[in-house]
């Protein structure tokens, strides 16, 4: 009896066995001859993964270990080409052809005529009540940004819906489909997303959630804590652990996260809020698309107001704070959009 495919591909992308490979320790000597007595046919396996990762070392002088299975993920990433690996992964070029079969979402990111990731946003609708759906109805990944720094990478075909300007005790994401999530810290308002029956509850970190009947979510950094809606269940999740929800059983389980790539940030760069003599309103009207904020101004005030400021770092608001600060106005919040007023520019 041997091995399959899959447990090859499945050995090839584990971290700790390619780096006992290549920098072997009496202790993980013990732990991995263990590992093949439990089962005749893993003794032929592993010789056949060391062959394969001893081709690779072969055609690269000191590959790190612990990047050596993840570059065949990070070449799919980037958006190489299959043969031009080819040779140099001999049997781990399964491995890719298995994840471009199920259709991974960085294989649809855009590139520009310069060579950079195209930043694509979504389809913006809103329903009312400040609320806002968007939806990736195009091939390539497309990255919502929140007003409090936090960040939704959707997959194709995800739609999310949320409040354009949350309250002061929560911050809750509807979603269906799949997504990447980066949630800015803030321990005084969790971060709450639905999908389907699966909640999950975050102060600040990155996770994906994946799926619409039955449904992963897998975390990158931080902790999160996911509960089933309809009985209650609930488990804490750390980091390269996962909880999934099977949809015909109607249960939920909690186990280590074995295809790392889904752990993988996918997202596109952030907009660049960079300007130059730039007039006022057209920055004023690149935040307020950006963030999906209804900004309320008096255009004819400001549109003689020239802005030399860059607008990197931090959330909406603070980007508002310098802004205002710069054309010395003031802003506030007022039923689901942002006032702006000041003397403008004559």
């Amino acid at each position: 009896m041997t091995y399959t495919q899959a447990e090859l591909e499945a050995l090839l992308r584990d971290d700790d066995f390619v780096q006992w490979i290549l920098r072997p320790t009496v202790s993980a000597d013990a732990r991995w001859e263990a590992w093949m007595a439990e089962d005749a046919r893993r003794v032929a396996l592993v010789a056949h993964a060391r062959r394969t990762i001893a081709d690779v070392k072969a055609s690269e002088d000191e590959v790190p270990s612990q990047r050596l299975a993840g570059e065949i993920w990070a070449d799919i990433e980037a958006g190489m080409q299959l043969q031009v690996r080819w040779m140099r992964y001999a049997a781990a070029a399964a491995v890719v052809l298995l994840l471009a079969g199920a259709g991974w979402w960085w294989a649809g990111n855009q590139t520009a005529p310069g060579g950079e990731t195209a930043v694509e946003t979504p389809a913006i609708a809103r329903p009312g009540a400040g609320e806002i759906l968007a939806t990736n109805n195009g091939p390539a990944l497309r990255s919502v940004l929140l007003v409090d720094g936090s960040r939704i990478t959707l997959s194709p075909g995800a739609r999310v819906r949320y409040q354009s300007l949350p309250g002061p005790d929560a911050r809750e994401v509807k979603l269906e489909g799949s997504a990447f999530f980066e949630v800015s810290p803030d321990p005084k308002r969790p971060f709450t997303v639905y999908a389907g029956k699966v909640v999950t509850r975050v102060l600040g970190t990155s996770f994906r959630i994946s799926g619409e009947e039955s449904i992963t979510v897998a975390v990158r950094t931080g902790k999160v804590s996911v509960s089933h809606a309809g009985n209650g269940a609930s488990w804490i999740l750390l980091p390269n652990e996962q909880a999934v929800y099977d949809a015909g059983r109607n249960t939920m389980a909690k186990s280590v996260v074995i295809n790392k790539a889904i752990l993988e940030n996918p997202v596109a760069p952030v907009p660049r809020f960079s300007f130059d003599e730039a007039p006022a309103p057209s920055v004023v009207d690149e935040l307020a698309e950006t963030y999906a904020v209804e900004i309320r101004y008096d255009r004819k005030l400001f549109e003689k107001c020239r802005i030399t400021v860059s607008l990197e770092e931090g959330t909406f608001y603070d980007k508002m704070d310098v802004l205002c600060k710069v054309l010395g106005a003031t802003y506030e919040t007022v039923n689901n959009e942002v006032r702006i007023s000041g003397p403008g520019c004559h």
